[in-house]
C-alpha cells in the first residue's frame, strides 16, 4: 500500500507520495512513485498500489516512454494520457506474451478468490445464525455467487475499440490460465457443469468491460497530471490498469479533475490509496467512527421503538406492527437524513474552508502541504499496531505551467555530487548543444 496525494488549484498541482513498497512479506522503503513523464513539459505521472505492471518496474516504463517521446507535445493532458495509454499496446517487446499470460492467470485467481470469498462469509453467516448447511447447500450458495457476480459484469458497459471477435479471442488465448485458476480456486466445490462454463467465460467478461475489478492483484494505478501546451489551469487524470489481455490493454478511468475559473473549480485535495487521515482531516471525523454512528444509531433507534413497546405493553401482533412501521423510517433517518446532515456540516464546516485557502496558496505552500498529508498518514501508521505500509522518505513535486516539473524533496539511491554524469546525460540532447555553444566560444 501507499499514501499518496495531489494538491491542486489555479497555479500548479502539487503531488506527494511516500515510498514504501510491500514485496514478499516485506516492505521496503526506497520506491520512486513520482516521475516527470516528459523532460521538457510540465507533465507528471504518480504511481499507486504495484510497483510493478505485467511484471515490468513503472520505473522502467516510464523512462522507456519517455525515450521515444523525446520533446513531442500535446495540445491537451487529456491527448498526453492517451498516447501513454497507446504506448502499452505499441511496445511488445516490453510486455511478452508470457508477462501477459501470467497476469491473465492471476487476474482470473483473484476474480474467482473473491466471489469464493464472499459466498464463504454469507455461509458463515448462516452457520452462525443457526442454520446447518449441507454440502449440496454450500455448492448451491457458490454458485448463486457466482452468477450473480457474472451478471453484474455481464450489465456493465463494453469497451469501446475492440475488435469485434474480442472477446472469443480472449476466452480461447487464456484457457489453460483460467481453468489452472478455477481448478486452484474451486477444487473441493463440485461446482456443475453450467457454474464451470460461467467460470471459463468470466475473464473474457472482464476483458470488454468497462469497469474495474477492485481486488485484482494485478492492479496498478496511475495518476497524471500537469498541463497539455494549451491547457491554461492543471487537469488531472487517473486510471487503473489490470493486464494486457490478447494485446489489448485493460484500463478504466476514474472521473477526470480540471481546475476552473468557477468558485467550485479552484483548488482540489485529491489523496489516492490508503486515503483515511487525509479524509480525517478534510471532514472532521475518521470513517471507520463515522461508519460506527451509522450502526449505532440504527441500533439505538430500533431499540428505543421496542421500549416504546414495552412501555404501552402492547401484544405481539401490535408489538411486531409498531416495529415493522417504524423500521424503514428508523433506516431513512440513519441512512439518509444523517448522512445527507453530516455530509452538508462536514462540508461547511471544514472541507470548504480548506479548499477556499488552497485556492489561494503560492507553489511552496501548496507542495508543503501535500508533504504534510502524506506525512500524517505515515505518522499514523507508525504510531498503531497497523503494519507500516506508508513510509520512508516523501518526494514531493510541484507541476506550474511556467516553470514546469519542480522537485521540492526527492530521494537518491546515490549521491548526486559523486555523480555528475547522470546531470550531465539526463537531457543528453540539450547538453550536447551547450557543449557545442561553449566550443564555439
Amino acid at each position: 500500500m501507499t499514501a499518496e496525494i495531489a494538491v491542486m488549484n489555479q497555479e500548479a498541482v502539487a503531488l506527494a507520495a511516500d515510498s514504501a513498497v510491500t514485496g514478499r512479506a516485506k516492505i521496503f522503503t526506497s520506491a520512486n512513485k513520482i516521475f516527470a513523464l516528459s523532460k521538457y513539459h510540465p507533465v507528471a505521472l504518480m504511481v499507486f498500489d504495484n510497483a510493478q505492471f505485467l511484471s515490468v518496474p513503472w520505473d522502467t516504463i516510464v523512462k522507456q516512454y519517455r525515450r521515444q517521446l523525446g520533446d513531442k507535445s500535446f495540445p491537451t493532458l487529456q491527448e498526453h494520457a492517451e498516447d501513454f495509454l497507446d504506448f502499452f499496446e505499441r511496445s511488445p517487446t516490453l510486455f511478452p506474451p508470457e508477462a501477459e499470460s501470467q497476469a491473465a492467470g492471476a487476474l482470473a485467481y483473484s476474480i474467482f478468490e473473491t466471489i469464493l470469498t464472499e459466498a464463504l462469509e454469507w455461509i458463515e453467516d448462516r452457520i452462525g445464525a443457526g442454520e446447518e448447511p449441507t454440502q449440496q447447500d454450500v455448492t448451491k450458495d457458490i454458485e448463486v455467487f457466482i452468477e450473480q457476480h457474472r451478471n453484474d459484469w455481464k450489465r456493465a458497459k463494453r469497451r469501446s475499440g475492440l475488435p469485434k471477435n474480442y472477446r472469443e479471442t480472449v476466452t480461447k488465448r487464456y484457457r489453460k490460465q483460467v481453468d489452472a485458476a478455477i481448478r486452484a480456486v474451486f477444487e473441493r466445490v463440485g461446482l456443475s457443469s453450467k457454474a464451470l462454463k460461467q467460470l471459463r467465460g468470466f475473464l473474457a467478461e472482464v476483458a470488454v468491460k468497462d469497469r474495474q475489478f477492485e481486488e485484482a492483484s494485478t492492479h496498478s494505478g496511475i495518476v497524471i497530471a500537469g498541463f497539455g501546451s494549451k491547457d491554461v489551469f492543471p487537469r488531472l487524470r487517473r486510471y487503473h490498469f489490470e493486464g494486457i489481455l490478447a494485446k489489448h490493454l485493460k484500463v478504466t478511468e476514474d472521473i477526470p479533475i480540471s481546475v476552473g475559473i468557477r468558485p467550485a473549480e479552484r483548488a482540489y485535495i485529491v489523496p489516492f490509496a490508503q486515503r483515511e487521515q487525509v479524509e480525517t482531516f478534510m471532514e472532521g471525523i475518521d470513517p471507520d467512527l463515522r461508519n460506527y454512528l451509522h450502526g449505532w444509531w440504527h441500533q439505538k433507534l430500533d431499540g428505543l421503538v421496542e421500549e416504546v413497546a414495552d412501555e404501552l405493553k402492547l401484544p405481539k401482533q401490535k408489538r411486531t406492527k409498531l416495529v415493522e412501521a417504524f423500521e424503514e423510517r428508523c433506516g431513512e433517518i440513519v441512512h439518509r437524513e444523517f448522512e445527507e446532515d453530516l455530509i452538508e456540516y462536514a462540508h461547511q464546516n471544514n472541507v470548504r474552508p480548506v479548499i477556499n485557502i488552497v485556492g489561494m496558496l503560492p507553489k511552496d505552500v501548496l507542495a508543503e502541504m501535500a508533504e504534510s498529508l502524506v506525512n500524517l498518514t505515515s505518522f499514523k501508521r507508525r504510531v498503531t499496531p497497523q503494519a507500516e505500509t506508508v513510509g520512508g522518505p516523501i518526494d514531493v513535486a510541484v507541476i506550474s505551467r511556467g516553470d514546469g516539473f519542480i522537485w521540492i524533496k526527492r530521494k537518491h539511491y546515490f549521491e548526486p555530487a559523486l555523480n555528475p554524469h547522470f546531470l550531465a546525460h539526463y537531457y543528453p540532447e540539450r547538453h550536447g548543444k551547450s557543449e557545442g555553444k561553449k566550443k564555439d566560444r
